[in-house]
C-alpha cells in the first residue's frame, strides 16, 4: 500500500523531537573532536565518550524507524542504515585504541587495555554491553532477510575483539578474591567476552553456510575459538577446554576439506 500524504506529514511532525535530539548529540560530538585536537593526550578517552553518544544516536534512529512503521507500516532503511554505519565506524575507531587482534597474547591484550586504564571495570562492562545491545537491536529491527544481514558478523566479531582487548587480564589474574572491588564486574566482563565470541563464531558459521562459502569466514572462526581456548586455560575450566578443542578440530577439518576441494578444481 502506498504511503499517503497525511502519513508522511504525521511522521514528519512526530520525529521532530528525535531529530532535535540528534542535532544536540552531533553538536556534542563536534565539541569532543575539538577537545581531542587541543589535547591529544585525552584522545582515547574522547573516543569512548563519542562511542556512548553514537550509541544514543543509534537507539534514537531505531526509535524513529519504529515510529515510521507504526505510522506508515514500513521500516525506514535510511534511518537503519545510518545507524548501522555509525555503529560499525565507532567499533573500528575503538579497535584502533586497544588493538585489532582477538587471538593476541594476554600480555599484548593487557597493553592495549592500559591505554584506557582510567576506565573502571564497571564502566568497561557498560560500554561493551551497550555496543552489543545496540547492534543486536539494529539487527532485529532490520529483520533476518535484510540486505545488510551479512555485515553483522563482522560487527559482532569486532565487539568481541574490543571487549577482549579492553579487559586487563593481568589485573584479573591478580584479583580473584570475591571480596575485591569490581570482582563481580570482572567476572561478568569475562563472561561477556566468551558469550560474544561464541555468538560471533555462530554468525560467521551461518554466513559461510548460507551466503559466502568463503574459507576466510572459517579462518575468523578459528581465531575466535583460539581466543576462547586461551581464556578457558587461564580460568582452568577443563570441561570447556575439551569442548573448545573439539570445536577447533572440527573447524580445522572443514578448512582442510574446503582447501582440498579448491586445489582439485585448480
Amino acid at each position: 500500500m502506498a504511503i499517503t500524504r497525511e502519513q508522511k506529514k504525521l511522521l514528519g511532525q512526530k520525529i521532530i523531537p528525535y531529530k532535535d535530539r540528534i542535532e544536540e548529540l552531533d553538536a556534542e560530538l563536534k565539541k569532543l573532536d575539538s577537545i581531542s585536537k587541543k589535547n591529544p593526550g585525552v584522545k582515547d578517552y574522547v573516543e569512548i565518550k563519542k562511542a556512548s553518544i553514537i550509541i544514543q544516536k543509534c537507539n534514537i534512529l531505531l526509535s524513529m524507524s519504529r515510529l515510521s512503521y507504526e505510522i506508515q507500516n514500513t521500516k525506514n532503511d535510511t534511518f537503519l542504515n545510518d545507524a548501522r554505519k555509525q555503529v560499525s565506524s565507532t567499533v573500528n575507531h575503538l579497535l584502533k585504541i586497544v588493538g585489532e587482534d582477538i587471538d593476541s597474547s594476554f600480555k599484548e591484550s593487557s597493553e592495549g587495555a592500559q591505554k584506557l586504564n582510567k576506565l573502571t571495570p564497571d564502566v568497561k562492562l557498560k560500554i561493551v554491553r551497550a555496543l552489543r545491545d545496540c547492534t543486536q537491536g539494529l539487527n532485529d529491527e532490520l529483520g533476518q532477510n535484510n540486505k545488510w544481514r551479512w555485515s553483522f558478523p563482522d560487527i559482532h566479531y569486532k565487539i568481541a575483539t574490543f571487549a577482549r582487548n579492553l579487559f586487563d587480564f593481568k589485573e584479573y589474574d591478580k584479583s580473584k578474591d570475591p571480596s575485591a572491588e569490581f570482582y563481580r564486574e570482572r567476572q561478568e566482563m569475562l563472561k561477556f567476552i566468551i558469550e560474544q565470541s561464541q555468538y560471533a563464531a555462530q554468525e560467521f558459521r551461518s554466513r559461510y553456510e548460507l551466503s559466502t562459502n568463503d574459507v576466510s569466514d572459517l579462518h575468523v572462526i578459528r581465531r575466535l575459538l583460539e581466543s576462547m581456548k586461551q581464556i578457558f586455560i587461564l580460568t582452568g575450566n577443563q570441561t570447556e577446554i575439551k569442548k573448545i578443542k573439539t570445536a577447533i578440530d572440527a573447524n580445522e577439518e572443514k578448512i582442510e576439506s574446503v582447501s582440498s576441494k579448491k586445489d582439485k578444481k585448480k
